[in-house]
């Protein structure tokens, strides 16, 4: 399908099962398992350009494989590529597209048709596609959003488990989002079924009370956050603040002094207000900006972190 007139141009290329592709020639049937019932996992991981040096740096890249391969095995998944072999395949696309900026780049593994067509039918059938896109930081980053505490709940370990990232439990996010997006907010936090906080759509949150960082545990909904494991790494090496994996209730939120979201899209995104109630002072915190201030170091390699960024290019790239 063609980009909209207020979309930007799409890159021209894809990677689909084994091979670039032309962007628009990266499709599933639409009867695919994948594509009909959500029943693939995926991961998205950010890219940055630095420039100098002229390099595009892929951020904890095999981390998240790592964890995508932790899915797979949770809904008995099996795809004929490697960790090495998808490493090698996410650098040939955004080698082939000759980025020069930030992208955000999302690895789905997914089932296929299946041997009757019948989306509840047990398939072998799998296969991977990538796709990137540039992706500009968001406004919010800078100068905070608004917060809800969503009316849906979050699914539970033992219904959709949340440790899966896979793409059917989003539409738990989703329903959760656009709730917030109607009545006015930017995002929202959504509450387990204890009530005890779990996640915002498609970030984990952090709290900051009394000098000391908060986060709900995985245990309380929370997807395994890499964006959390590096903030928290962060937080303790360069800064000295401990972290808690605790339960954090609804209350809580609102006498946090600050809050934010974290995540490979959100990266961390202060939160101003919770149900239209300033968080601590309704701007952006000091503990937020110094962690946002060194996780850009870190993302961008001016930080020695060399297991962290993994650089695209083996040069700089041509222009195109």
């Amino acid at each position: 399908m063609p980009a909209t007139s207020s979309s930007p141009p799409p890159p021209r290329f894809a990677w689909l099962d084994g091979r670039i592709v032309d962007w628009d020639q990266c499709v599933l049937h639409g009867r695919a398992q994948g594509a009909f019932w959500g029943a693939n996992v995926f991961e998205g991981v950010r890219a940055y350009w630095c420039e100098p040096p002229g390099q595009l740096y892929l951020f904890r890249l095999a981390d998240h494989l790592t964890r995508l391969f932790r899915s797979m095995k949770c809904i008995h998944m099996s795809v004929p590529y490697s960790v090495p072999d998808l490493t090698n395949a996410c650098l040939q696309l955004l080698r082939a597209n000759e980025f020069r900026e930030d992208v955000h780049l999302v690895i789905v593994a997914y089932f296929g048709l299946g041997p009757t067509y019948d989306p509840l039918t047990y398939t072998d059938e799998a296969g991977v596609h990538i796709t990137a896109v540039p992706w500009t930081r968001s406004a919010g980053y800078h100068q905070g959003v608004s917060a809800s505490v969503s009316s849906w709940r979050r699914i539970s370990n033992d219904t959709m488990p949340p440790r899966i990232k896979t793409g059917a439990n989003y539409h738990n996010s989703r329903l959760a989002q656009h709730e917030a997006k109607r009545n006015g907010f930017d995002t929202t936090l959504i509450l387990n079924q204890h009530g005890n906080v779990a996640e915002a759509p498609g970030a984990c949150m952090m709290i900051v009370r009394d000098g000391r960082l908060i986060t709900p545990p995985a245990a309380s909904g929370a997807l395994e956050g890499i964006t959390v494991a590096t903030v928290a790494d962060l937080a303790s090496s360069e800064l000295s603040i401990a972290v808690d994996f605790r339960d954090i209730d609804r209350t809580e939120l609102y006498v946090a002094d600050e809050a934010f979201l974290c995540g490979t899209i959100a990266e961390l995104l202060p939160i101003t207000s919770i149900d239209r109630l300033p968080v601590g002072d309704g701007v952006p915190g000091p503990v937020t900006r110094a962690l946002q201030e060194r996780y850009d170091r870190v993302v961008r390699a001016a930080t020695s972190r060399p297991e962290w960024v993994t650089p695209t290019y083996e040069s700089q790239p041509a222009v195109a």
